[in-house]
């Protein structure tokens, strides 16, 4: 008699482990900026996980490069006043001594159509935990939550944040999508802008092929 596919959310006998290839899409920007824009980028790279429990909960890492940038949409109407040495938290604009005092411009922000991009190409570093359901014996859910770490080769500087998410296995094929959330101030310099106190959050989207 053939044997009919069904539910079994708790497979014990699930692979022990899986490697694969993921590549897709994502976007990025830093969080508390007055005007973010999203930054589009690329994101691909290794996954590995690992079975660590009788029924089917997986460590998962790996590796991938995505761009943790952002964009802005800001301008300035440029007037010039007395502030002893303060700067903006955020933006650092151009500034000068004269007569015995510092003078940075500043003034009323406006929107006329420039941008700025600033780029933060990047290895990020998950280490998340998941629990794989079969909804039968070729589609697997996978839900995951984690952290993740990361080294910006543009910014030289380290990242570390939450990552959460789901992928959905077809056979050796896979979709994930999912959201990272940094904690850690992001601080870059551009000819234009000089950005602090600003955490990267960025959404991905990757499909997949698991060996």
């Amino acid at each position: 008699m053939p044997a009919s596919a069904r539910f079994n959310g708790a497979k014990k006998d699930a692979p022990k482990a899986h490697v694969g290839i993921r590549a897709g899409i994502g976007a990025s920007e830093y969080s508390n900026l007055d005007r973010p824009l999203a930054l589009a980028t690329g994101v691909g790279g290794i996954h590995l996980d690992f079975k660590v429990a009788k029924v089917p909960v997986y460590i998962e890492t790996g590796a991938y490069y995505m761009d943790m940038g952002t964009r802005l949409r800001e301008d300035y109407r440029w007037r010039y006043y007395e502030i002893y040495g303060h700067y903006d938290n955020r933006y650092y604009d151009r500034s000068y001594y004269r007569d015995g005092h510092y003078y940075s411009s500043g003034g009323d922000r406006r929107d006329d159509g420039r941008r700025y991009t600033i780029h933060n190409h990047s290895i990020l570093v998950p280490l998340a935990v998941s629990y794989h359901i079969y909804l039968n014996d070729k589609i697997v859910l996978q839900p995951f939550t984690g952290v993740y770490g990361s080294y910006g080769f543009t910014s030289k500087d380290m990242d570390f944040g939450l990552r959460e998410g789901v992928s959905v296995s077809f056979g050796h094929f896979n979709v994930s999508l999912g959201v990272n959330a940094g904690l850690i101030d992001q601080k870059q310099k551009t000819d234009d802008v000089w950005v602090e106190e600003a955490q990267h959050v960025s959404l991905f989207f990757g499909l997949g092929v698991n060996f």
